[in-house]
This record gives C-alpha cells, sequence and structure tokens, in this order.
C-alpha cells in the first residue's frame, strides 16, 4: 500500500479485508478492500468506527484492528496470500454497519405511499 501519504496506511506488506463483490472481483483486476493493523503491540486507541477481529477469527498469530476509514481500491497483483475469511455473521455485519456509517449512507425503510 505505499506510497503513502500523512495519515494513510502503508508498509510493504499489510493485511486487508476485501470487501467488493464477487461480480466486480471476477470482472476486474481491481480489489475494494479495508486496511488492517495488528492490535498487539500497539499503543493507539480502537476507535469507535473501527471493527476489532479477535485473535484466532482470520489470524491465529495475532488480533486485527480493522479500519473502514481506510477504505481502498488496489490492483489484484498486490495481493500475496490469503490469510482467512470472516464467516462471524455477527462480525460481518458489524463490517458493513461501520462501511456504511463512514461513507454516510444510510438504508432506512421507507413508508408506503
Amino acid at each position: 500500500m505505499d506510497p503513502a501519504v500523512g495519515s494513510e496506511q502503508g508498509g510493504e506488506r499489510r493485511p486487508v479485508l476485501v470487501v467488493s463483490n464477487d461480480g466486480f472481483n471476477a470482472n476486474f483486476p481491481l480489489l475494494t478492500v479495508l486496511s488492517c493493523t495488528k492490535a498487539e503491540g500497539k499503543k493507539r486507541k480502537v476507535y469507535s468506527f473501527e471493527v476489532v477481529l479477535p485473535k484466532g477469527m482470520v489470524t491465529a498469530k495475532y488480533e486485527l484492528i480493522l479500519m473502514p476509514q481506510q477504505i481502498r481500491t488496489i490492483a489484484k497483483t498486490r495481493l500475496v496470500s490469503r490469510i482467512g475469511a470472516i464467516t462471524d455473521l455477527a462480525i460481518r455485519a458489524e463490517i458493513e454497519n461501520r462501511i456504511l456509517e463512514h461513507l454516510d449512507i444510510a438504508f432506512e425503510a421507507e413508508s408506503p405511499e
């Protein structure tokens, strides 16, 4: 995710969560992703708009902080390997809600007219 500028997440290797849909992923050389950072050893706070992925959920090695504020489209060639998948429906819903909140997208039921 280099080169990074300012508060952008960078680094030569960083875990990401692919959030673009399968139809897009199958037809374009790009993926939409959310950056993650390792929680262990960090003195930063976890913000209310971020999602903590417990150790063992995606990788057995460490807890991750998923950052919806760092949504980005990258080339598929940037991916090195797959480290796991998020199958917990509650966590998936939380991630979806955080993305929608960050992008200020609200889906409210409309009353029938």
